[in-house]
């Protein structure tokens, strides 16, 4: 079965968006993406670094297998893919998954360990 889930980075509403499935990141994936989002705070301003480093924080530990993740490109604005789908939109620096929610109050609200190193 698994627990899918979409990753959608938006980084303008001109161009497709990148997406990073996961067929097991349902169950902890506000934890996770504060986790990335913090890994990837020093590029925050660069969407295609910030993107490479979340995606590459959310796959580290899978990186060489040949299951789990896939990535594709998708043309928004409508992102309904499915599954459990959540943009991590760089325009206006929030993570939506039914509401948008600002990146430092998302990490805070998922991550607190993490906010305190700042």
């Amino acid at each position: 079965m698994g627990a899918r889930i979409n990753y959608v980075f938006k980084d303008s509403d001109a161009h497709p968006a990148v997406v990073l499935y996961s067929h097991w990141g349902e169950t902890e994936w506000q934890k996770d993406i504060a986790e990335a989002l913090q890994h990837a705070k020093p590029r925050w301003s660069d969407s295609s670094y910030g993107t490479r480093m979340i995606i590459s924080y959310l796959m580290q530990h899978s990186i060489l297998d040949e299951h789990g993740f896939g990535i594709y490109s998708v043309n928004g604005p409508n992102y309904d893919l499915g599954e459990q789908t959540v943009v991590i939109d760089f325009v206006n620096k929030t993570v939506i998954d039914n509401l948008p929610v600002d990146w430092d109050a998302f990490i805070n609200a998922y991550a607190p360990h993490l906010s305190a190193l700042v």
